[in-house]
């Protein structure tokens, strides 16, 4: 069976217009097309409103069914489009099959069709009349919001978003502007083929590329890219010494970690390299770059340009991403860059990497952090602090040979100890070393040994014990001795006695004072085995008696009684009197004690007087 009509048989109707309302209700693509002999050009009489839509035809590339496949749009207002009315003759089921470019030879006008129709569109006034002072049906086209454009200008403000100024969309203040740079045609008397596609070897795309040489090409002449705050910049980083730290010297001892002279060359400094951004290798020629440029400034390449070839995608703010020929690849984002990974991260990186935060930089894991380098790992902080800290587990620090340098006050706090696990350890200062303990301080060793090459003071607020298991030996040099001091150890209790015990009374036990070596030249024994030694002075008397044996008692108390005559026939008292009057005079200057003495017995002023 056939039937004698359907869509195609006797042909199709031919026909271009201009595309005058692309804001589809029905979001099918479809657009509002004004065709060239079919309808008038005066929108009085013909409005846009009443226009038929026309659908797209799709490549078979694009399913357009179900929201599979390319989206329906892409001609805009004042596009010249070519298809046919699938209808035939009743001329109200157009469908558009492509664009047409060209070359326009004037501007927009107001109210006429076969233009640019966002001169007519929105908020029209219906009170504007033409040149000649006449009223026009529709009005003139007052704003252009709600229409996508260009930026005037891109200021990249760092650690912030980017600041983007729009074009002033008002036809009063700035009609020319308008027309020329955003109504269709942008360009008069120009091709209507992106002026990157056109490439710099033609002179009207006036692609600046800013050569230097016949080699180097300079920036790219996208409008983001002409402004000051976004030329290729170079930004210092410090990454290297440019003197050794004290690790790499070594001593006469071949030990690395102390130098020869002073720790004080435990100094650095960095050296300033600086992480570029390149310029970009754009030298297209015409017609190897596939060039997608949308109405609000953004841009696509696929430059096939030999030599140059090039892969671009460029954002209205500036943000971009170039592939240069050889492979190099450039990322700029101007405002927040935020990289989600769900699943593993893996990255490998042949040579150097560098990096430049202005910023803080936080880095948080949920896991283990594990960090090898197989030369040095610097970490330093300019102004600020350096914290590492393990809150439920150990910190470790390991190292052949450890240096910790600090310039004012290096300070170890541990909670409860501080532990020093070594077989062997050795503390070395240079300078002076003071020691405060606030608390108690207990030193226990298996070996005690105290050197000092100068003098040593102990001082002690309280009691001082000693408990000795061996024997306690003391040897004084007395090199003083040339300069006139001839007391080698010198014993003085301001009050109380000076007691000397041994407790084992019965084999070993006794005092023993020794003039010259062993006794040689002289000797004074105190041995009491199972008896006392005692002191008894009798009022008025100033006697010693020493009683244990009684020759030696009987010895002693003939000589005492020898210096008591002495001292009674003398008007002036002996030297004897004198030392014991200015020991007097140490122990209580306020009051006179010429004439009286401490007693040993009580330990206290008696009233016995030397007379």
């Amino acid at each position: 069976m056939q039937t004698e009509y359907f869509q195609g048989k006797d042909g199709y109707i031919w026909w271009h217009g201009v595309v005058e309302d692309r804001k589809d209700p029905l979001f099918l693509g479809r657009c509002r097309v004004r065709i060239l002999g079919w309808h008038t050009e005066n929108k009085a009489e013909l409005p846009t409103d009443f226009l038929p839509w026309a659908f797209p035809l799709m490549p078979i590339t694009s399913a357009s069914q179900t929201g599979v496949g390319q989206a329906p749009v892409g001609p805009v207002e004042g596009t010249w489009v070519m298809g046919f009315y699938r209808d035939g003759e009743l001329a109200q089921e157009p469908v558009m099959i492509g664009t047409l470019p060209g070359i326009p030879e004037r501007f927009a006008e107001l109210n006429t069709g076969f233009y640019d129709s966002r001169l007519d569109t929105l908020d029209t006034d219906l009170n504007a009349a033409d040149k000649k002072g006449k009223s026009l049906p529709n009005g003139a086209g007052k704003s252009l919001k709600g229409f996508p454009y260009p930026p005037k200008n891109v200021k990249v403000v760092k650690g912030q978003e980017v600041e983007i100024e729009e074009w002033d969309r008002d036809l009063e203040s700035n009609r020319s502007t308008i027309q020329s740079k955003f109504l269709y045609p942008r360009e008069k008397n120009k091709p209507t083929t992106s002026i990157y596609a056109r490439g710099s070897e033609d002179s009207s795309s006036e692609v600046e590329t800013r050569k230097k040489t016949s080699s180097e090409s300079g920036s790219y002449s996208i409008i983001a890219r002409k402004t000051s705050d976004l030329k290729h910049e170079s930004v210092p980083i410090e990454t290297e010494f440019t003197t050794n730290p004290v690790i790499n010297k070594t001593n006469d001892d071949g030990d690395p970690f102390i130098p020869t002279s002073d720790l004080g060359s435990f100094n650095y400094s960095l050296a300033s390299k600086t992480i570029q951004q390149p310029p970009t290798p754009y030298d297209a020629i015409y017609p190897f770059n596939h060039v997608y440029e949308s109405e609000s400034g953004h841009l696509v390449e696929i430059d096939d340009t030999p030599g140059k070839e090039r892969l671009h995608w460029y954002h209205r703010a500036g943000t971009f991403t170039e592939f240069h020929p050889k492979g190099m690849r450039v990322d700029r984002t101007n405002s927040h860059r935020y990289n989600i990974t769900m699943g593993n991260l893996e990255s490998i990186v042949g040579g150097e990497e560098k990096k430049k935060v202005q910023g803080d930089y936080t880095l948080d894991l949920g896991g283990h952090l594990t960090m090898q380098s197989s030369d040095d790992i610097r970490l330093f902080s300019k102004e600020g602090s350096v914290l590492i800290d393990s809150k439920q587990q150990n910190t470790v620090i390991q190292g052949k040979h450890i240096v910790i340098g600090a310039r004012d006050t290096l300070i170890l706090k541990g909670g409860t100890k501080v532990i020093r696990d070594d077989d062997a350890a050795e503390d070395k200062v240079k300078g002076s070393y003071k020691m405060e303990v606030q608390g108690g301080y207990n030193l226990n060793s298996g070996k005690l040994s105290l050197g000092s090459m100068g003098s040593t003071s102990i001082s002690s607020f309280g009691p001082i014990t000693q408990t000795i298991t061996g024997n306690s030996e003391e040897t004084i040099a007395n090199v003083d001795v040339i300069f006139g001091n001839l007391n080698a150890k010198t014993i003085k209790a301001l009050l109380g006695k000076i007691v000397l015990e041994t407790v084992d009374a019965i084999l070993t036990g006794g005092i023993q004072l020794n003039v010259g070596p062993a006794g040689l030249a002289g000797q004074i024994a105190i041995n009491a085995p199972l008896g006392d030694i005692e002191e008894e002075p009798e009022e008025g008397d100033a006697k010693l008696e020493i009683s244990s044996h009684e020759s030696h008692t009987h010895r002693v108390q003939q000589e005492l009684s020898h210096a008591e005559k002495l001292s009674s026939n003398s008007k002036e008292k002996t030297p004897l009197a004198l030392a014991l009057h200015a020991e007097l005079d140490v122990i209580c200057p306020l009051e006179d004690n010429d004439d009286v003495l401490w007693c040993a017995s009580c330990g206290d002023r008696c009233g016995c007087s030397w007379s």
